[in-house]
């Protein structure tokens, strides 16, 4: 059983024949954005009440969360309804820029202070905590850094990820 909300506001629940939509597709991959695409009608009761790049979309599946992102993109058609495509959470890290700097220390250390640089520039919704990170390196310790002004998705991307 499915849930969609929109904002904490119930979008969807299969058992409620008023709230619904239509043509929903999630596409979820390994460390990128995903997305997840509806279509709603006009006669939905929170039709107008979804923002572009303001309102924040969860879907659940049974209870567990499956998806939290954006609404990024949103296209009328004939008949009024909306095709609504959000992006994944991630893409939240392409709202804050890191800043010149100089790092050497641990691969948790320099995770801790990207995403630490990223929550000083974002509302509470676009914040990340920190959680376990598996990924070692033989002699804990790396260095990097940036002579240039980065979004910390790019960043995250280009110095952890792709290496």
């Amino acid at each position: 059983m499915y849930k969609v909300y929109c904002d904490n506001l119930l979008l969807y629940d299969t058992k409620l024949e008023s709230l619904k939509i239509f043509d929903a597709s999630i596409e979820l991959e390994l460390n990128k954005t995903g997305s997840f695409v509806f279509t709603i009608y006009p006669e939905h009761p929170h039709y107008s009440l979804i923002n572009k790049l303001k309102s924040v979309i969860t879907v659940y599946q049974d209870g567990y969360l499956l998806f939290r992102g954006r609404v990024l993109d949103d296209e009328t058609g004939w008949d009024n309804e909306e095709t609504i495509t959000c992006e994944g959470e991630l893409a939240f890290l392409l709202d804050s820029i890191q800043r010149p700097y100089e790092h050497t220390g641990s691969i948790t250390e320099y995770l801790a202070k990207l995403i630490s640089n990223h929550n000083a520039q974002v509302d509470a919704e676009k914040r990340f905590a920190l959680g376990r990170v598996t990924v070692t390196d033989s002699n804990d310790y790396i260095t990097r850094s940036s002579i240039d002004y980065v979004d910390t998705w790019t960043e995250l991307n280009n110095k952890l990820l792709n290496n």
